[in-house]
């Protein structure tokens, strides 16, 4: 090389070690793209509940989770520039504005303090909280505010300078209040009778900002910093020697004690973020991702050990220190591969080898002139012939310059290390020293089990070599379906050697001899970019644009699990790993960290900017990943360890109909109830919503749905539920939320959602229309009932009067049978009886006038009138007649009723047509028995003429049975015939009469 260049390469290689790479740190910068309101800030602060305040030029913000809430004059805001924000005892959050004065917020209003409530002046710079009071600095001197009455105080002492008395910042020392002003110097605040009073410690210029840390207060001053001992500070003695070089404004320590100033040059390009320690100062703003020169403030979050800083130009930068991921800048140098020598690492990188030692420092560099030297030496020196196309070799330039050399990977093998490249195959030592050379061109190299090297060759097959020194080897044909081609992984496992193909699939070498598994038939899968092994001696593979399997082969070929390329997040697999039960599956998206079914996304917000991945290697517990310009180390236990996810999540703003809530129905901007109510008319909402307790804020997918029974709505990443005309009915409103960088998912009920119906379909509308509609049918009811009552007791009277016309028949009919025997005894000349006969007839016509006037008469009364009745029958017979009334003990015949004059008829037929003068022993039986609870049984038997006299005489049924029947069918109801007459051939006749009762 010409020795110009030959120089500067030797210096850049000297330097090389100590400005090669640093660590860099995952940052991410927010501007008014993202929802500030103005990139310049002037206030960071971090409240009691761990919510990031934002002060700007243009209003202030609330940063939660990456999603900001901005506060302006239209809210209650006292004014747009806000200089300084802090927290009182009570939990009220107090801003300091520039020209404004300072406004107060409680979670529900604001309050605003300025000239009028005797405020020294409307430009406030800081605030202090301290003892249920706010010390406010302004441009005329310090206002204290009681915070629960707001009455404002002006302590005296105040001493002008140029019309002004700017308080820069505040501490406590002591249980006293300092302050510091930008000209003047530093001052306390006294108490006399209960009265404020400035008093001046010592005389300073140019105080911009202050910090008391480990005994010592920092103070930026214009161009460097002072230092004092905090006994020294406040009784004006020497300081210590300054440092810096440019104006600090503000400064905090993190949790590791590191002290970190924010810095404006105001004049020049010195600011960024510094690290202080006792006696300098180290600019980290490059590792920290920090690209504004222009910085006023910079906070600390404790709880998840994030920086802020912000600028006067570009927003606020976050940066988290609780690194997972290292970056190391390797000076823009593309890293190829990894090796790893007992506690050291091995970098093959496009300008040679570098040996890293404990600490990540480089102990060694073996530069491309080293290696260029020894294939010169070799050519110049070696006896074995140099191998050529004729030989079925891939012909190597021997002409290559250093400068072109392109290096493929690095492979350990027992004691040496392995490299490839377009100018040939080295062998180095563990100490760095280059031991032996090939000159053989192959993109991948391995081992057999037996610790034969492999060559494969391109479009040219496989070569074992059994003497690598001299060439010989055991050739495998392109030609053969069992030899490996366009191979681009090998690795050994379990006594096998595994070759992957991005065209023919897996290949496996054993007892001297290749298989293919897509020639036998085994597996199908054709293209293959990466392979490795688990802790269980499983395969894992991955195709470049596919599927990931994990498979055993150990006995006989076994597929154990698929993952699916639609579950990979990316197009592209760029490296594959395996850590105790994870795989690590790199694409241009991030690391997919994949177990058990879940899958992790690892990208740019945990640190790793660059997934361009040109290499991977695990080593012990720390997965290195190479890029173009340098290398990531991450830590495996902390990277698979349980994340934190998710816990609350808020809902930020509602609108109904497109109408926001008012704003009384918030509380610290969130909406301050579990539950909603809205009439009909109002049935479409907009919730935003702000999930809580979470670092990576683009890991979240989000999902809803309004009961337990309904469908999950589809992923995704917006923090807004649209719910269009919803129907009337209450909805729960929940939502699930996964986490990908958790690997987890979390449901949340945010909202109890109640939609009145319309009036009509109210419960209390229902019931009174089903009320009235009882109501309606109910009167219906009983008009219907009424009419009924009525039309009954018509036909009641209409029956009555039939049976009292039927009856006034049978009187007659009755009478005119009586009269016709009164007869036959005066034609006999019967004066006895007939006297006899009239006297019992007059009874009986009294009995029968009595009767006649009633539908019903008892047993008894029955009785009684047919007892008469007979008697004066059978006086016509000479009492021949023998009769007899059974009445049944269960009767009671007193109270028990039957239609008046029903049995007389038959009775009197017994006496017409049964008997004559020729009867013998002749005899009726009258009985009363109850068949059931509701029916009377009434027999008149009889032993009068035979069937054949009965035919012609008997079925001439008298007019009086025929009346009773009539009466009996108005009367009852029954289905069977009620009056049943049997004739007997010898015994005369039996009627059965059924009566309802």
């Amino acid at each position: 090389m010409p020795s110009q260049n030959r120089i500067s390469f030797f210096v850049c290689l000297l330097l090389f070690p100590f400005f090669s790479f640093g660590q860099y740190f995952p940052s991410k910068n927010y501007t008014t793209t993202d929802g500030l309101p103005n990139n310049a800030v002037r206030a960071l602060f971090i409240d009691s509940k761990n919510i990031l305040w934002i002060g700007t030029e243009n209003g202030v913000s609330r940063m939660e989770n990456g999603m900001f809430t901005n506060i302006d004059e239209s809210h209650g805001l006292g004014h747009n520039s806000c200089w300084d924000i802090n927290e009182d005892s009570d939990g009220n959050i107090w801003f300091a504005s520039y020209s404004g004065g300072i406004t107060k917020f409680d979670g529900e209003k604001f309050t605003v303090f300025n000239k009028n409530q005797k405020l020294p002046n409307d430009r406030v710079r800081k605030l202090l909280p301290f003892k249920n009071k706010i010390y406010a600095g302004t441009e005329l001197g310090v206002a204290i505010i009681d915070i629960r009455t707001n009455k404002v105080v002006v302590p005296k002492g105040i001493l002008p300078h140029f019309g002004v008395f700017l308080v820069s910042d505040f501490f406590v020392f002591k249980n006293q209040v300092y302050f510091s002003t930008i000209n003047e110097g530093l001052f306390t605040i006294v108490y006399k009778n209960d009265t404020p009073l400035i008093e001046p410690v010592f005389r300073h210029k140019f105080l911009y900002g202050l910090e008391f840390y480990e005994n010592i207060i920092y103070s930026g001053n214009k161009g460097f910093i002072d230092r004092f001992e905090i006994d020294d500070f406040i009784s004006a003695k020497k300081k210590l020697k300054p440092i810096g070089n440019s104006i600090f404004w503000d400064f905090v320590k993190d949790s590791q004690n590191n002290l970190y100033g924010a810095a404006w040059g105001v004049f020049d390009l010195s600011g960024g973020l510094y690290k202080i320690s006792e006696d300098k100062i180290i600019d980290i703003s490059e590792p920290y991702g920090i690209t504004s020169k222009n910085l006023l403030n910079v906070v600390y979050n404790a709880k998840n050990n994030i920086l802020y800083v912000g600028s006067k130009d570009n927003g606020i930068y976050e940066v988290q220190l609780d690194q997972i991921i290292d970056y190391y800048n390797f000076s823009d140098k593309a890293i190829i591969d990894f090796e790893t020598i007992k506690t050291q690492k091995v970098i093959l990188h496009q300008n040679g080898i570098s040996f890293l030692n404990n600490k990540n420092s480089i102990s060694k560099n073996i530069s491309l002139t080293d290696f260029k030297k020894y294939e010169i030496d070799y050519i110049k020196k070696s006896k074995v012939k140099l191998p050529t196309h004729a030989d079925g070799y891939y012909e190597l330039n021997y002409n290559t310059p250093e400068n072109k050399i392109d290096f493929y990977e690095i492979l350990k093998h027992q004691n040496s290390l392995w490299v490839t490249s377009n100018i040939g195959i080295f062998e180095l030592n563990f100490d760095g020293k280059i031991i032996g050379y090939n000159p053989i061109h192959t993109y991948k190299i391995g081992f057999t089990n037996d610790n034969k090297f492999i060559e494969t060759i391109p479009y040219g097959g496989v070569r074992i070599y059994d003497d690598l020194t001299h060439l010989k080897a055991q050739h495998f044909s392109e030609f053969d379906k069992h030899t490996p081609l366009d191979i681009v992984k090998i690795l050994n496992n379990n006594q096998k050697t595994y070759l992957i193909s991005v065209f023919n699939g897996l290949f496996v070498h054993e007892n001297g001899q290749f298989k293919s598994y897509l020639a036998e038939g085994i597996w199908k899968e054709r293209k293959f970019k990466h392979i490795t092994k688990n802790n269980k001696g499983q395969l894992i593979l991955a195709a470049e644009f596919g599927d990931v399997f994990v498979i055993d082969d150990s006995k006989s070929f076994k597929i154990l699990k698929k993952i699916s390329k639609k579950q990979i997040i990316g197009n592209t697999i760029l490296f594959l790993e395996a850590y105790k039960d994870y795989i690590l599956i790199g694409t241009e998206k991030g690391i997919n960290i994949y177990k058990d079914g879940i899958i992790r996304l690892i990208d740019k917000e945990q640190g790793l900017k660059d997934s361009k991945i040109t290499t991977s290697q695990i080593f012990g517990n720390s997965l290195w990943l190479g890029t173009q310009k340098g290398y990531y180390t991450i830590d495996l236990n902390r990277l698979t360890a349980t994340q934190l996810t998710v816990s609350e999540i808020g809902i930020s703003q509602i609108a109904i109909n497109n109408v926001p809530l008012k704003s009384s129905e918030y509380k610290w901007f969130r909406y301050d109830s579990k539950q909603l109510v809205s009439d009909y008319k109002h049935n479409s909402f907009s919730i935003d919503f702000i999930p809580k307790g979470h670092s990576f804020p683009n890991k979240l997918k989000f999902r809803y749905r309004l009961d337990n029974n309904n469908r999950w709505s589809p992923y995704s990443e917006k923090t807004n539920l649209f719910l269009p005309y919803l129907p009337a009915g209450n909805y729960n409103v929940m939502i699930e939320v996964f986490d990908m960088n958790a690997g987890k998912s979390k449901v949340f009920s945010i909202l109890q959602l109640y939609i009145q119906p319309p009036f009509w379909l109210s419960w209390w509308f229902i019931s009174l229309f089903v009320l009235c509609l009882l109501v309606i049918i109910l009167l219906v009811f009983l008009r219907i009932k009424r009419k009924s009552n009525e039309k009954t007791i018509i036909q009641r009277r209409i029956a009555e009067t039939k049976l009292e016309a039927l009856l006034s028949q049978m009187n007659p009919h009755f009478t005119f049978n009586a009269m016709n025997a009164i007869q036959d005894f005066i034609i006999s000349s019967d004066i006895e009886n007939s006297l006899l006969y009239i006297s019992e007839f007059s009874k009986l016509i009294r009995k029968t006038l009595e009767n006649s006037s009633k539908q019903k008469i008892t047993i008894e009364e029955e009785i009684e009138y047919l007892e008469a009745y007979i008697t004066i029958e059978n006086m016509r017979f000479d009492n021949r007649i023998d009769f007899e009334i059974e009445v049944s003990e269960e009767i009671d015949t007193c109270f028990t009723e039957i239609p008046t004059m029903l049995l007389q008829p038959f009775v009197e037929n017994v006496f017409v047509h049964a008997f004559n003068e020729s009867s013998l022993n002749p005899k009726l039986t009258i009985s009363f028995k109850t068949l059931s609870t509701n029916i009377l049984e009434c027999k008149i038997i009889d032993n009068g003429m035979s069937l054949n006299a009965a035919k012609k005489s008997k079925l001439h049924q008298s007019k009086g049975i025929q009346l009773t029947k009539e009466r009996l069918s108005l009367l009852q109801d029954l289905k069977n015939d009620s009056i049943k007459i049997d004739f007997s051939e010898n015994n005369g006749t039996s009627v059965t009469i059924l009566l309802a009762v």
